[in-house]
């Protein structure tokens, strides 16, 4: 499996579990183990998010997902998410960076529209969750405003 087809897997498994409210999930397979814990309201821990497979699949890399306090910026809709408006240009945000409610904090493209998603309040970038050309899925987490 690769590490995309990975990544995506986990994250509609990390929704599926939300929606259902359980915060802890566990599944074995002959080539995957699975463990997703999600972290509760309020607090600022690590989470897994693609175990280790077994020793028949070649290593994947562990990914984290840190989800703390403050205020979530969470994906609109399902795209691609862009930290800059050009491949060139800087990113519109940093994390320690102060912003102002209104500021543009990254793209969505969608359909071959961008969407520019900005910021619900003033205060400090604490994290980005999502790194360049990413595909984000609706309400995921994309950045913490503190």
């Amino acid at each position: 499996m690769k590490t995309n087809e990975l990544k995506e897997l986990s994250i509609a498994l990390m929704d599926a579990v939300r929606q259902r409210g359980v915060s802890v999930f566990d599944i074995k397979t002959e080539e995957l183990s699975l463990h997703i814990e999600l972290p509760t309201v309020g607090s600022c821990t690590a989470v897994p998010v693609a175990a280790a497979p077994a020793a028949s699949v070649p290593s994947v890399p562990e990914t984290t997902e840190a989800v703390c306090s403050g205020t979530p910026v969470e994906a609109p809709l399902v795209g691609v998410f862009y930290s800059a408006p050009a491949p060139e240009e800087p990113p519109f945000i940093e994390v320690g960076q102060q912003v102002k409610k209104g500021d543009t904090l990254f793209i969505i493209e969608a359909m071959k529209t961008m969407n520019e998603i900005v910021a619900p309040c003033d205060g400090t970038i604490s994290r980005v969750l999502a790194q360049n050309g990413d595909m984000v899925e609706y309400n995921q987490v994309l950045v913490v405003i503190e």
